[in-house]
């Protein structure tokens, strides 16, 4: 399941794959604060070129799943197999302390890149800013076989060069998008726990791109919950026993895994606005409510996930 961005946005269009502007001098330290100023407004495409990854077969920015990263689509031709690359996500270094034990290498302004994830099919890495928060690229296998490391390095070697050039570029926000809101500050944390199947959830980490609010009950803990704004296609139902319906005065839409692992989850989400980042993709900006529980506790799930969404959607602009 996918937990997995705005109005105007060329840089997945029209400016990404275009001359870097040159710059004179690299900060001794780019933070990321130095590099992108507004978190939550950064242009992920801005960050990658589909014609960065031509040695592996054709690309292309692909239907958007997150306000947070683009999504890249590889053909890879010589091992008949398509990749998805990530690029964007922020979050921050005391979430991955292990990183420091897989430091990959060290970039100028104070940057240092770690691997993540190394295996084939899944591999991730993270750009560290001193400030202490990740970039992360990463890429997944959609169909076929192949090894997706050297996908990574590519585009993150994309992606520095693009923040050491000082070329990242942001969006220009709808005046009711999702964009700017945080949705930590649409709920209290106390309401959150108060929630039958949530007490004793907690927050964790902050996310920098502020496009995204977790809790949980402790480290390890099944029992979870996330308010994501994200972007994709209009809600629907995918699951087994999902249902469409009005939840806190919204259209939306409630999906069941009964068993995902070990655990259960639920989704609850509804469409908003337009989101026009990707040519000739009919998409939208969504805001959603994931939760997990223990396996076999489905309902508890989805009573959580509708509660925390009828705290949540009436807080929510008018699309």
């Amino acid at each position: 399941m996918a937990v997995v961005a705005v109005g105007f946005l060329s840089a997945c269009t029209a400016k990404v794959g275009g001359l870097p502007v040159a710059t004179t001098t690299v900060p001794d330290e780019l933070t990321s604060e130095v590099v992108f100023d507004d978190l939550t407004t950064v242009a992920p495409c801005s960050l990658t070129d589909p014609g960065a990854f031509d040695e592996y077969g054709t690309a292309e920015f692909t239907a958007p799943e997150s306000l947070d990263y683009c999504a890249v689509r590889v053909n890879d031709i010589s091992k008949d197999a398509d990749v998805i690359l990530s690029i964007g996500a922020f979050s921050v270094l005391s979430a991955q302390p292990e990183l420091a034990d897989n430091h990959v290498k060290d970039v100028e302004g104070g940057l240092w890149v770690g691997q993540q994830d190394d295996t084939p099919t899944f591999c991730s890495q993270l750009l560290v800013f001193p400030d202490g928060v990740t970039m992360q690229v990463s890429a997944s296998v959609y169909d076929g076989s192949t090894d997706t490391c050297p996908m990574v390095e590519t585009g993150m070697d994309h992606a520095i060069d693009v923040i050491t050039d000082r070329d990242v570029e942001h969006r220009e926000p709808e005046r009711n998008s999702l964009l700017r809101i945080d949705p930590c500050e649409l709920v209290d944390d106390d309401d959150i726990a108060a929630i039958p199947g949530l007490e004793g959830v907690s927050r964790p980490d902050e996310y920098p791109g502020r496009h995204t609010c977790f809790w949980e009950r402790s480290p390890g803990s099944p029992v979870t919950v996330r308010v994501q704004f994200g972007a994709g296609p209009r809600p629907g139902v995918y699951s087994q026993g999902g249902t469409e319906g009005l939840v806190g005065g919204r259209p939306s839409a409630t999906n069941r895994y009964p068993k995902v692992g070990e655990n259960s989850y639920c989704a609850v989400e509804t469409a908003h606005i337009r989101f026009d980042e990707i040519a000739g993709e009919d998409a939208y900006e969504v805001a959603s409510v994931y939760s997990r529980a223990a396996g076999g506790q489905i309902d508890a799930a989805c009573a959580a996930a509708t509660a925390v969404a009828e705290l949540v959607w009436p807080e929510l602009p008018q699309a």
